[in-house]
């Protein structure tokens, strides 16, 4: 735990938890509930679930850190491209398992996925590049 980039995983997290209320809330709202066969109404008393989707995050962008970390990937570029890949290789790949088998449909592939990608992108880029300073000797 000593070497998370924790100004870069609370920035990550905040923008991550941004881009998801932009995201689900405005931007895809109606078409995500149509493509998951819901309304408002469904909604009521799932607040909880808020919570669950940021200790997800969290444990994404951790991974996220780790990897960056690795290979040394200590720049915005350099950590949006390694999300990018993890993204590519990982997260959408289990996105789209719904999709190829449990006839999930394709809108909401584009959708959660888009965001997948959005997500890891971004957070890659804060988690490579927003440092603090190295304390002077």
């Amino acid at each position: 735990m000593k070497n998370i980039n924790w100004l870069g995983l609370v920035a990550a997290l905040v923008v991550g938890q941004v881009i998801g209320i932009v995201w689900y809330g405005s931007v895809f709202s109606a078409a995500w509930m149509q493509a998951m066969e819901m309304t408002q109404a469904d909604f009521v008393g799932t607040e909880w679930r808020m919570s669950l989707g940021f200790v997800n995050m969290a444990v994404i962008l951790i991974g996220l850190d780790w990897l960056i970390g690795r290979l040394d990937a200590r720049s915005w570029m350099a950590g949006a491209k390694v999300a990018l890949a993890a993204c590519a290789f990982f997260a959408l790949t289990v996105v789209s398992l719904d999709y190829i088998y449990a006839a999930g449909n394709l809108p909401l592939l584009w959708i959660d996925g888009g965001y997948q990608l959005l997500t890891y992108v971004i957070g890659g880029a804060l988690l490579g590049g927003l440092r603090l300073k190295p304390k002077a000797p």
